[in-house]
């Protein structure tokens, strides 16, 4: 089979047997068919997850979708091969088809690494750095467009927020790093779609190579794997003001707080956005204050937030 896009973005036609796949990530691909009508097929998919111990009927799970060709053919089956024999879609060798040439020079470098932290009763939570992502009173387009010159500094933005600045039209690398040896996460960016640039080991001592895109047009996609022990580096251009939000894909990292914020050119946003009245006032019926920092006060008066 062919594939032909990634996550909404179209790539270069690129010949694999099989695909693997993280939460939130999509591909389109080309099946070309058969001639004869001899047989029906089955296509194979396979639910894992690397970090749990293996439950039969639980994990891995086994599904066919029956392609057919004549309603009283007969199905042709075919073992199972290792993975190790399958030729896989590689995101950091595939190329996009729309001419976006690999963002250079880098203008921010952001390194960002997994932790986990346990909370108040024993549970852990995932965070990218020192704290779990969680809401705050103001939420940040409202801090971004109301604390004027004020906005471009992190000190309006609690915590919690794992808030990152990002000057117009800059090119930015974010390097994040998952130094865990068994869990796997899944980075989903809103606001962009990213280039692929590369991959390697956290830990020097690994046997696992590192892998870099050698073209002219890495892959532009909005959701990686960000495997156990890996890093990857992926490069935008901060040309989409806003606030946007980033996560893990796995629904339960995500609302343990695996997340973060782009605070994307705050001085642009405040002279081109506008909030609808309507939300301005849904608030209000809230108790939601919407002007100010995120504990809506002034400069970086934080009082009244909890601590992260």
């Amino acid at each position: 089979m062919q594939v032909i896009e990634a996550d909404g973005i179209y790539s270069q036609p690129s010949t694999v047997d099989g695909l693997d796949m993280c939460p939130g990530q999509r591909y389109s691909v080309i099946i070309t068919a058969k001639e004869s009508l001899e047989f029906n097929y089955a296509l194979n998919v396979t639910f894992y997850s690397d970090y749990i111990p293996q439950i039969s009927g639980l994990t891995p799970r086994y599904h066919h979708v029956p392609i057919v060709y004549r309603k009283d053919a007969p199905t042709k089956t075919s073992p199972l091969i290792e993975d190790h024999e399958v030729k896989w879609a590689d995101e950091y060798a595939m190329e996009s088809r729309d001419k976006h040439m690999l963002l250079e020079p880098v203008d921010q470098h952001i390194v960002l690494n997994i932790k986990t932290l346990i909370n108040k009763v024993g549970i852990p939570n995932y965070a990218f750095g020192d704290y779990a992502y969680n809401n705050v009173p103001v939420p940040p387009l409202f801090t971004a467009l109301t604390t004027g010159d004020m906005a471009l500094s992190p000190s309006v933005y609690a915590p919690q927020l794992n808030a990152i600045i990002l000057k117009y039209n800059h090119i930015v690398e974010l390097e994040l790093r998952n130094p865990d040896t068994v869990m796997v996460h899944s980075y989903h960016c809103h606001g962009h779609a990213f280039q692929v640039v590369e991959t390697g080991p956290v830990n020097s001592n690994s046997s696992i190579p590192a892998k870099r895109f050698r073209g002219r047009q890495p892959m532009r996609r909005d959701t990686i794997t960000l495997a156990a022990n890996r890093y990857v580096r992926l490069r935008i251009k901060a040309d989409n003001p806003g606030v946007w939000f980033q996560h893990c894909h796995q629904e339960q990292h995500s609302y343990s707080g695996l997340a973060f914020t782009l605070i994307e050119a705050p001085d642009v946003m405040q002279r081109t956005l506008r909030v609808p009245q309507e939300m301005i006032e849904f608030c209000r019926i809230l108790g939601h204050p919407t002007r100010g920092n995120s504990a809506g006060r002034a400069g970086s008066d934080m009082t009244g937030i909890k601590p992260p």
